[in-house]
């Protein structure tokens, strides 16, 4: 199977992102539906009908997410609504006084009363540029993990490389509850993540949790995405690598569910080493969220959001492969990819939302 790199956005598509950009700061205060109608129409730029129409959308998905405007006042939205349609308004004076009617009731102008009918809907938001013109590269950057998201939601199965320190990868796909087993390749970490469409349901979940993942590659100085997927009956392969255009990565956040457990374990007399380090051997790698201290000896907790038996079973195979005998999975029971049960001799606790230290502790004794 022949791989090609995902067409992103560079250097030489800045000039058109200019000009979009041109149009959307140009509507700053109109509704977003006449800047759309403006770019659809194709005049914003000589040559605006050779931009390939992925790109293009994509562009435009960002500038959305820039100056998008925000759904305020959505209640407000629907009571002047409520007030001002009806009986059809045969002539404009009888529109004006139907405007200037709400108006009293809401103590606003006609003129903003006509503002407010549609704002709670997206194309009818105005236009909002707090922080001004947003520059070409900003808009591109973010266009790019759009695109990337786009392909990542249609994938059976991913690669993802990455030299340095890969440990806020882990730990967000962790926090995400993806399907990731973690190997050591030389110098590399690799995560092989289950895709979306390798699913038999919750899809559209899953690859929202999965795009999660790409604003924080811009924190990655070196990487490689493979992705595989089928359409039309023909499979494929893409392929991300760096240096790509992509905006800061954002500060990492910690897990709160792991906080609340280990903070409910310490409560309960345990001893718990927060974010204990990765174990390797050979390839095997192992990535624990929590250690836990007893008089058997210590007991490696992980969380498992999204997951099926045989992953349970290969989680399982790292420990062991890593010299961890002792290991408690604490799987999300809304989030079974199948209707499987645990491995046999797994130790699992389910939870749902939040996890019953109280069971974990007398498990744990």
């Amino acid at each position: 199977m022949s791989a090609r790199m995902l067409p992103l956005l560079a250097g030489p598509d800045l000039r058109w992102i200019g000009a979009l950009t041109d149009v959307v700061v140009r509507g700053a205060g109109r509704p977003w539906r006449l800047a759309l109608d403006e770019i659809e129409a194709g005049a914003w730029m000589p040559d605006a009908r050779t931009v390939p129409a992925r790109r293009l959308s994509a562009a435009v998905g960002a500038l959305r997410r820039i100056a998008g405007g925000r759904p305020y006042r959505a209640s407000l939205a629907r009571r002047a609504r409520s007030l001002v349609l009806g009986v059809p308004a045969l002539t404009a004076d009888d529109r004006t006084a139907r405007l200037a009617a709400a108006g009293v009731v809401l103590d606003l102008s006609s003129r903003e009363v006509e503002q407010l009918l549609w704002a709670d809907l997206p194309r009818e938001r105005p236009i909002e540029l707090s922080a001004g013109r947003p520059p070409e590269p900003e808009v591109a950057a973010l266009a790019n993990v759009g695109l990337v998201q786009r392909a990542l939601r249609r994938a059976h199965s991913i690669e993802l490389r990455v030299r340095g320190d890969a440990g806020p990868l882990l730990r967000a796909a962790a926090a995400r509850g993806l399907l990731v087993t973690v190997s050591l390749d030389g110098d590399q970490t690799v995560l092989d993540i289950v895709g979306p469409l390798a699913l038999c349901h919750g899809t559209a979940v899953y690859g929202r949790a999965l795009g999660t993942l790409v604003p924080l590659l811009g924190a990655c100085v070196d990487f490689e995405l493979r992705l595989r997927a089928e359409a039309r009956g023909q499979a494929y392969e893409l392929v991300v690598a760096s240096p790509v255009l992509l905006p800061e990565a954002p500060t990492p956040r910690p897990w709160k569910l792991v906080d609340a457990l280990a903070r409910d374990l310490e409560q309960r007399g345990f001893v718990v080493d927060r974010a204990p380090p990765p174990l390797a051997n050979g390839q095997a790698l192992a990535c624990a969220d929590l250690r836990v201290h007893r008089p058997g000896g210590a007991v490696a907790l992980e969380l498992v959001g999204f997951w099926t038996s045989a992953y349970l079973a290969r989680k399982l195979a790292r420990y062991a492969a890593v010299g961890v005998p002792h290991v408690v999975l604490c799987v999300d029971a809304a989030r079974a990819c199948e209707d499987d049960d645990p491995p046999p001799g797994a130790c699992v606790v389910r939870f749902d939302r939040r996890i019953d230290a109280d069971a974990l502790a007398q498990l744990l004794a």
